[in-house]
């Protein structure tokens, strides 16, 4: 056994014996990285300065080379130990000087489960500039290991070899699904296998897969996506030790089974989902991986929610609730898999125009994008740059119904942080939305603008109808159930919009601000300003709701910390007057207006 042994998965490290880390220099490493790999261990003097330096001047790559290897000798000296032995004209790994983790991929007894957990850590995984020779080396060599795996999956497995269990074929399955979504062989595989041997739920040793394949195909086929990506994210929203947990994990890897039978898109693989899911840059990663849909799951105590996000539009184009029973669901787990399946077959498929649009207009889809970022946060500057957004992007496309949306509902949002009564934003808002319905009148988003800006107006009736249309359009879409239910508040019906508005929350459990903003003034009221405190104090930006936290706490009987939310309210909004604000508030019934001015008037706003 070698003294040093080579890291090549995850960090690029050498360590000794003890397994601590070998100063060397970061270029060095990666020579060493490809004298393993070349044929013979060696490498000539030119072929090395061009794989380390990628310089126009190949002198200058060649003085860059001795100066390197003239640092590596003095580490060597320092270790005692000879790694690359070098002449005039080449390089050469000097014969067993190192172990490496590459080595698993020579042992033709290695478990195909080690091999996939060395290629998830990611070969060579920070080489520094993607551009580079290194880079697309590493690349070249990534395929050359998943090329391994695939043949120890489909050739048939040598006498005295351990048959490949499910759950190791459905992740090393998957792993190459990811990076040759047309592998129909590897596809099979996984599709095909016996249904009864997928593992039971509470099974300490998983049955196994025997995999033979009478013809093998040496190499994977190149990469060609026919379709949409898609990812399916693993469940969240409760512990992984929980039972439901587990129940709603086995039913989400058959649902991901089932999907991957369908040759009109190409899954993520779920490692990738994983990745995603835990995330704190969820949009960088589906951008990176060229994600068209998201499927998002939770749990939500006894049932499993599944929503189906059209991520270029950021927009929820289904979502529904799955119960979670133990007894039924450890019985017809396949059922309920194939039904979800189908369920999410369907709804892409009527989605296929807007992710053609998509295809044909990727610029304006990023720039609408991109201004919903400015809209999560419910300021005057961002709404004001999120204006300039949709303006850019319908400068890229005049008839992009999404953006004359989140046109019309950047005017909306500044005449409510505004709280003046400026009817010229209201007007532009309709005038937006209505373009908006023009340009696409299938899309919810138009009657969903259109609503709110004719609730503001105070015309309640046509803006229920505008609503009632929008939820009609989209079922799921819980921005159009949101304004909804706040129109239904406005109209003097507090109870429905409450119950509206925690539907909404249901389906976007991580949804804006105004989800909660909209709840807690459901809750003031129906008198539940307990629970109206509770939705503020929910809101990422808390500041533009201070008006309605102070009625709330004074309500609840907290008069000083009341006081105390109206200044700060009134150093956000110096020049608010509650007789003005009352007037252009659009409500219907006066028993709703004079709740909310005794709210006010008790936080001490003057009347």
């Amino acid at each position: 056994m070698s003294r040093f042994r080579l890291l090549t998965f995850g960090d690029l490290r050498l360590v000794d014996a003890a397994c601590r880390d070998v100063r060397m220099p970061q270029k060095a490493l990666l020579l060493l990285v490809r004298l393993r790999l070349a044929e013979g261990g060696e490498l000539s003097r030119d072929a090395a300065a061009a794989f380390l330096w990628t310089v126009d001047d190949h002198t200058l790559a060649l003085a860059n080379l001795r100066k390197m290897l003239s640092r590596l000798q003095v580490a060597q000296a320092e270790l005692g130990t000879e790694l690359v032995v070098a002449d005039g004209r080449r390089l050469k790994l000097a014969p067993q000087a190192i172990d490496s983790d590459l080595d698993i991929f020579d042992d033709p007894t290695a478990s195909i489960a080690t091999l996939v957990e060395h290629v998830e850590r990611g070969f060579l995984r920070t080489t520094g500039d993607a551009q580079s020779g290194v880079e697309a080396w590493a690349h070249a060599q990534r395929l050359n290991l998943l090329g391994i795996i695939r043949r120890r999956l489909t050739e048939p497995s040598p006498s005295g070899t351990q048959p490949v269990d499910f759950l190791t074929l459905r992740k090393a399955a998957f792993l190459l699904l990811d990076h040759f979504p047309d592998d129909h062989e590897v596809r099979h595989l996984v599709t095909g296998a016996d249904h009864a041997a997928r593992p039971p739920l509470a099974s300490g040793h998983p049955p196994v897969v025997a995999v033979t394949v009478p013809d093998p195909v040496a190499a994977p086929p190149p990469r060609g996506l026919s379709g949409p990506r898609v990812a399916l994210l693993p469940p969240a929203g409760v512990a992984a030790d929980n039972e439901d947990a587990l129940l709603a994990a086995a039913l989400i890897d058959d649902v991901s089974i089932c999907l991957c039978a369908v040759r009109a898109f190409a899954m993520v693989a779920p490692y990738t989902a994983e990745r995603i899911r835990a995330s704190q840059d969820k949009a960088g990663l589906l951008e990176k991986h060229d994600i068209s849909y998201v499927i998002d799951t939770r749990l939500s105590r006894d049932s499993l929610m599944v929503q189906i996000i059209f991520v270029p539009a950021d927009n929820i184009i289904f979502a529904d609730r799955y119960p979670l029973n133990e007894a039924s669901l450890a019985e017809s787990r396949l059922a309920i898999a194939e039904a979800i399946s189908g369920t999410i077959l369907s709804i892409l498929a009527r989605n296929e125009t807007a992710h053609l649009d998509y295809e044909l207009n990727p610029k304006a889809y990023r720039g609408y994008l991109t201004g919903l970022r400015h809209l999560n946060r419910l300021t005057l500057p961002s709404i004001r740059a999120a204006r300039r957004t949709f303006r850019g992007t319908l400068k890229e496309r005049a008839d992009f119904a999404y953006a004359f949306g989140g046109l019309a509902r950047t005017f909306t949002g500044e005449w409510v942080l505004t709280a003046r009564g400026d009817n010229d934003l209201l007007l532009k808002a309709e005038e937006a939305a209505r373009s908006a319905i023009e340009s696409g009148p299938a899309v919810a988003s138009g009657y969903k603008e259109l609503g709110r800006a004719r609730l503001y107006l105070g015309q309640l009736d046509e803006s229920l109808e505008a609503l009632d249309n929008a939820e009609k359009l989209s079922p799921h879409y819980a921005d159009a159930i949101y304004t909804y239910a706040d129109s239904l508040v406005h109209a003097s019906r507090p109870r429905e919009g409450l119950e509206k508005i925690e539907q909404a929350i249901s389906l976007n459990p991580l949804g804006p601000d105004e989800y909660f903003w909209s709840a807690a003034g459901a809750s003031y009221f129906v008198g539940e300003y307990l629970k109206s405190i509770d939705y503020l104090n929910r809101m990422a930006n808390p500041a533009v709701a201070y008006r309605l936290l102070a009625a709330s706490l004074a309500m609840a009987g907290d008069r000083k910390k009341a006081q105390h939310y109206r200044r700060k309210d009134l150093k956000e909004n110096p020049q608010f007057s509650l007789k003005q604000w009352l007037a252009v508030l659009p409500i219907r019934e006066h028993w709703q207006r004079e709740l909310y001015r005794e709210g006010l008037l008790k936080a001490g706003y003057e009347d």
